[in-house]
């Protein structure tokens, strides 16, 4: 295992802010369970695109994916890859990154290097080169 970096700190970071941004949206949004069931709510008209909680917290579905925001600005964005998988990638490591003030942003190889470090450790896995998803 390599030494802690800015890198690193950044990917735990983001699944921190995922796990409560997620759990605070399913309070207002049932659906928010998966990303596969929002998705699903809104092609079916039965969930906004767009919304915000009385918290504060809000998401914007986009094509496969859904951008998540906390009320201190932190955004995590996901999408959905074809097995049906929750999944990130460096590009939006670094949009989290910025968002939460980290400046400079790691660079993208750093994040990725990060991401298959905490897949060796069995924290993520790389279901798709570049992209990489929580072992729960």
């Amino acid at each position: 295992m390599t030494q802690p970096t800015a890198a690193a700190a950044c990917v735990h970071s983001f699944l921190r802010h995922r796990r409560r941004i997620r759990r605070a949206l399913l309070d207002s949004y049932p659906r928010f369970d998966t990303l596969g069931h929002v998705l699903e709510a809104v092609r079916a008209g039965e969930l906004e695109r767009r919304g915000e909680s009385d918290a504060g917290y809000s998401y914007a579905v986009h094509g496969r994916g859904c951008r998540m925001v906390g009320p201190d600005g932190a955004q995590i964005d996901v999408d959905l890859l074809l097995d049906g998988s929750e999944a990130f990638d460096a590009w939006r490591l670094a949009v989290f990154a910025r968002s939460v003030g980290m400046i400079p942003a790691p660079s993208r190889d750093d994040l990725v290097l990060a991401c298959r470090d905490m897949a060796r450790e069995g924290i993520l896995d790389e279901p798709e080169s570049g992209w990489f998803r929580v072992v729960e």
